[in-house]
């Protein structure tokens, strides 16, 4: 990306910035709107309820009804049962407890607030001057007010709200030629309303930080971006003049081999000191380079002999293995070619069963060469005894496992060959040797090698018995050793390897 790129880049994310500031800005003042509606709206309108439950309170006790306040009996048709005087014209009621709408005084001077609750079979009537409420509830950043039933203000703490009728229970209204914010909540068991009314002098108040600290903060960021376009020009100008002088070099260089770089003054002291650099680490370039490429020819050299040496070791190692499995069939006469068979099968039948990671492959292949290595510290006799041998001598013979395991074990990263050595007579029903292993704690790799290795040694001539054929073979392990000596599912694996390695080889194994 060219300089010129980075810098129309820088200006399209100052500009997003700016984007994100007054988007930031915008947003922000709505959670803010919201804690002050929940601040004032839960503070006030909790005084006005607790206070209107402390008068009520009071006034339902008739021998001590509130300062201010009066108290009247009335009955069913709203008739004082003092006086008998009739107050249905002024006074009226749906559902007891009742809030009056009705903002005039009837036992008091001025406006009041009426409640009509019941006592007993007759109605207690509760009037509380609406100055009362003015000394109780005192605000300076909302009003808090009561509503009758049809939300008509019946007392507030601004008096030139009372009569008022709300037509919303929350959202922005104007009232009286003042816009603010409504909310309100029903008076427990009355058919009434408990509110507060926030005016937007309120949100100016108490957002005005707010406002001056995100102007102040997007005035420097415009500040900040017409300081660094300014910069653009006297930057691009100057590194252009560095890079012609390079490219300038780099022709020479690309022509003659040799260059000498010539710096530019600049006013931009970091590409001066870039420029100085770059001729410094061109004149070391200069002398370094024929000591580095005669650097470079020597470790190609290296790498050569290296490679060639590897090649060689790892020749040597498998010439290793292979005559650690000649010893094996020349100690034992009757196994000659006995390894190279187990070998080809197991890998095949590895294959079959999906095994691919070549650590695996390799482990078989070395573990199917060498499973017998162990034969070395059996006795001839043992070894070549053309009858059975006896239960002293079977016993020395499975031993094998276990030699061929110490043998094997000093070999640096054979882990899973030894595993396959020392487990590859394990049954898979427990009952072979040495450990008795049985289903999944025998290696998949173990079980391949020990099916194979019984296969082979059944169609090779003993000097107890003949060579069994092929069919013979799979028939005998189906009969006598499925499900005991090996698992199912790897014998039906093992069917299908040599259906098909008999197709593609019909002289046979």
């Amino acid at each position: 990306m060219s300089l010129r790129e980075m810098v129309l880049r820088f200006k399209r994310y100052g500009t997003l910035l700016v984007l994100i500031l007054v988007a930031t800005f915008v947003i922000g003042l709505f959670p803010l709107a919201r804690r002050i509606n929940s601040y004032y709206s839960t503070s006030y309108v909790s005084l006005l309820k607790n206070s209107l439950s402390e008068l009520l309170d009071q006034a339902s006790d008739q021998t001590k009804a509130p300062f201010g306040a009066v108290v009247r009996r009335l009955n069913r048709q709203l008739v004082d049962i003092a006086t008998n005087v009739d107050l249905s014209n002024l006074l009226r009621y749906e559902k007891l407890p009742w809030v009056s709408s009705d903002l005039r005084g009837i036992f008091v001077h001025g406006n009041s607030v009426k409640f009509l609750i019941e006592h007993g079979s007759d109605i207690l009537l509760v009037e509380i001057p609406a100055s009362l409420f003015e000394r109780i509830i005192s605000a300076d950043m909302a009003y808090v007010f009561l509503t009758s039933s049809d939300r008509t203000i019946v007392v507030c703490n601004n008096l030139n709200l009372l009569g008022s009728k709300l037509n919303t229970e929350k959202g922005f209204l104007r009232l009286n030629d003042l816009a603010g914010f409504v909310h309100l909540e029903r008076l427990e068991g009355f058919e009434a309303f408990v509110g507060s009314f926030i005016p937007l002098s309120t949100y100016l108040i108490v957002l005005l930080p707010y406002i001056i600290v995100a102007l102040a903060a997007l005035c420097g960021a415009v500040f900040w971006l017409n300081f660094a376009y300014s910069f653009e020009n006297r930057l691009i100008t100057a590194v252009n003049v560095v890079l012609d002088n390079v490219n300038q070099s780099l022709s020479k260089l690309e022509k003659t081999e040799e260059v000498v770089y010539v710096p530019i003054e600049t006013k931009i002291s970091e590409l001066n000191q870039l420029q100085e650099g770059i001729h410094r680490l061109v004149e070391a370039q200069k002398a370094s380079w024929h000591e580095l490429h005669a650097m470079m020819q020597n470790l190609q050299d290296t790498v050569n002999d290296l490679e060639e040496t590897q090649k060689t070791l790892q020749e040597r190692n498998e010439q290793i293995i292979a005559t650690l499995a000649e010893a094996i069939e020349v100690k034992d006469a009757n196994t000659f070619g006995h390894s190279d068979r187990v070998v080809t099968l197991a890998l095949e039948l590895a294959k079959e069963v999906g095994l691919t990671d070549p650590a695996d492959l390799e482990a078989i292949k070395f573990g199917a060469l060498l499973h017998d290595i162990g034969k070395i510290g059996i006795p001839e006799h043992i070894l070549n005894k053309p009858g059975r041998l006896t239960q002293q001598e079977y016993g020395i013979m499975k031993m094998h496992p276990i030699y061929g395991e110490k043998i094997i074990k000093k070999i640096s990263g054979w882990d899973l060959v030894v595993d396959i050595v020392r487990h590859h007579h394990e049954n898979y029903d427990g009952s072979g040797y040495p450990d008795g292993l049985k289903g999944g704690q025998i290696s998949l790799r173990s079980q391949i090698v020990s099916l194979v290795d019984v296969f082979c040694a059944l169609i090779e001539e003993r000097p107890y018995r003949r060579a069994l054929s092929v069919e013979e073979a799979v028939r005998l392990i189906e009969r006598e050793m499925v499900g005991t000596k090996f698992d199912p599912r790897l014998y039906r694996a093992f069917v299908k390897v040599l259906e098909r390695y008999l197709r593609a080889y019909p002289a046979g194994l």
